[in-house]
């Protein structure tokens, strides 16, 4: 009797006191959005959204292309930094689809092309975004991102 209750505590420890491993989905759900965010302040700061393609859809990497070559044909380079993502809630479908909300907290500096002198700086930008996500070719792709929330903390424009 002391060997089956010893045996019982040992599986029931082991089944509850035993941390889950995380899904590999969801933890490569959250590597290519954060890659995405990297490769899009890179793509901004060397007005090259190419390398972009990596982790997003032809669409998504298209949109990003047309905003930082608005910017370009006015003179202006944004530099973008990434102060902190919290990962709210991701869902993987089986369909090789999944979502993503986050919290992001980003500053922006627009710098004039020509002189690199600051036009506007942005602190403390912070965005609820949804990533919608495809599966191909053995990898996640973000293929939209929807702004569902923003806060602005300061902009200071530049003399």
């Amino acid at each position: 009797m002391r060997i089956r209750l010893s045996i019982f505590l040992f599986l029931l420890a082991w089944a509850f006191g035993c941390p889950t491993s995380p899904d590999p989905n969801t933890q490569a759900v959250k590597d290519t959005i954060l890659r995405y965010n990297q490769l899009l302040a890179e793509g901004y700061a060397n007005m090259n959204m190419n390398p972009l393609q990596e982790v997003a859809t032809a669409d998504q990497a298209g949109k990003e292309y047309r905003h930082m070559a608005a910017l370009g044909e006015t003179n202006i380079r944004m530099e973008a930094v990434l102060k902190s993502i919290e990962f709210s809630e991701i869902v993987v479908s089986r369909e090789g689809t999944a979502s993503a909300v986050t919290n992001e907290a980003w500053d922006y500096t627009h710098l004039n092309v020509r002189t690199r002198t600051p036009v506007t700086t942005q602190k403390d930008i912070v965005y609820t975004l949804k990533y919608e996500l495809k599966h191909e070719n053995r990898r996640w792709l973000v293929a939209s991102i929807e702004n569902i929330g923003q806060k602005e903390s300061s902009t200071h424009r530049a003399n």
